[in-house]
């Protein structure tokens, strides 16, 4: 788990309201895939992460194009640890990681 001085400081009460939804639904663990953000403050989220509101679809739809600092980003804006999102994310593309780590294991195979 991260050290977020942010949870503990006096900018921790200050969330933006759009958010509150969101870190609640991360917190309770309600969100178990990323586009469940797509209806929650989308053009805000997409706005916060610096890219438009295409590619921050994408990127629910492929949650593997996140990027670190994205993860990042969100969890500082949302007030939460951003294992919670990356925890969420891993879940998610557990099987696609399968899938490309066999059909890489497969070639090799075949080449050795």
């Amino acid at each position: 788990m991260a050290n977020w001085d942010i949870l503990k400081d006096e900018y921790a009460n200050n969330l933006d309201p759009n958010f509150e939804d969101i870190q609640s639904l991360f917190l309770s663990g309600k969100i178990n895939k990323m586009y469940q953000l797509v209806k929650r403050s989308p053009t805000k989220v997409s706005k916060l992460l610096g890219i438009n509101y295409e590619a921050y679809h994408s990127k629910l739809q492929n949650p593997e194009k996140f990027t670190i600092f994205h993860i990042n980003i969100m969890a500082y804006a949302f007030r939460i640890d951003p294992d919670i999102i990356l925890n969420v994310i891993q879940k998610e593309i557990k099987d696609k990681v399968k899938v490309k780590v066999k059909k890489f294991e497969q070639k090799k195979m075949i080449k050795d």
